[in-house]
């Protein structure tokens, strides 16, 4: 028993641990039953994996960190001079006093990411399928969904919040507290009140989940602006572009909806959605996306039995104007009361 401990844990140790896919075993069979001869056909066809829209990295400045230059990153901002109302006129011959620049900075600092996925080189020479070439796809995905899930945190932690109908926190949004046209009016005119810059065009961006977009679709006074000149619209779901908004859905993992349990009538899920202006957050790699693919052999596996993939990446997002993002929280459609 201890001789099996000490070989648990130095398999452990040198990387034999259980294994992604291994080649299965037989079992005794039973007098008077046919089992054995019956095969189970297997589809040359693989079934498909949920791939998700992941789209938070695309609408962050993108500022790429040098090799050998430290892991933080620091940004500037040369702020405006403060506007006067009542601007003052100059005395003549007399000097103004002097006003001073200010200098504000955000810094991030990289963190890295990975996975590693091992396969048995027996299970790879028997499988029926590319075993590599399809833990290759899945960690692309993988990879994908971590990318977006560390943006959204980031910008899930935004200072300046909006709630529909006026509501002060997530535990007062009851399910009919649903994103309308009216928040986006009221959206727009907050970016723009910042000074906020468009994304796209002259457009602001909004992202958000599934269920929004559905309660947004059943707002009467999108189905209003759409039902004449844009009918394709409503047949297809698409909300398209809304009072200066570039209205993008996102059904990544990082949008999956906050439960309340408490108090009762509060909306029981609550979403989290995206008014972004331009240069809002950034984005900074050190190393992009860079994927390992190891083949059998090696100190830690001189019989050459396993396949080790892997990838890695350093990035970090920070949010590099407050003013310019706002978190909304709201219900969406399938929201109902506690």
């Amino acid at each position: 028993m201890y001789a099996k401990t000490i070989f648990s844990i130095l398999a452990t140790l040198l990387g034999f641990g259980a294994d992604v896919v291994t080649v299965t075993t037989g079992s005794a069979g039973n007098a008077g039953s046919t089992f054995a001869e019956l095969i189970t056909y297997m589809s040359a066809k693989t079934l498909d994996v949920a791939v998700t829209n992941t789209v938070l990295n695309q609408f962050g400045d993108k500022q790429p960190l040098p090799a050998g230059a430290s892991k933080t990153i620091r940004f500037t901002r040369f702020e405006k001079f403060p506007f006067s109302p009542t601007p003052q006129q100059l005395v003549e011959g007399i000097a103004p006093d002097a006003t001073g620049a200010t200098i504000n900075q955000v810094e991030a600092t990289i963190e890295q990411y990975g996975l590693v996925v091992r396969i048995s080189e027996l299970a790879e020479l028997t499988a029926r399928h590319p075993l590599v070439q399809l833990c290759l796809n899945r960690m692309g995905l993988h990879a994908a969904e971590t990318y977006d899930q560390l943006i959204f945190a980031v910008l899930d932690a935004a200072t300046n919040q909006y709630r529909p109908n006026n509501k002060a926190a997530d535990s007062n949004l009851t399910p009919s507290d649903q994103v309308s046209y009216n928040d986006f009016v009221n959206l727009q005119a907050t970016l723009m009140d910042s000074a906020a810059r468009p994304v796209r065009g002259q457009n602001f961006v909004m992202v958000i989940p599934p269920q929004v977009a559905a309660s947004l679709q059943k707002d009467p006074d999108w189905k209003a602006s759409h039902q004449l000149a844009q009918p394709q619209a409503i047949w297809n779901g698409q909300i398209g572009t809304l009072a200066n908004f570039d209205v993008v859905v996102s059904n990544a993992p990082s949008f999956a909806y906050s439960s309340q349990t408490s108090p009762s009538g509060s909306a029981n899920k609550v979403f989290s959605s995206f008014a972004l202006g331009r240069e809002a957050y950034q984005v900074t790699d050190l190393q992009s996306l860079e994927v390992i693919v190891t083949p059998p052999g090696g100190q830690a596996d001189p019989l050459k039995q396993n396949y080790k993939l892997g990838y890695k990446f350093s990035m970090k997002a920070v949010i590099s104007n407050q003013t310019w993002l706002r978190r909304v929280r709201s219900a969406g459609a399938n929201s109902t009361a506690n």
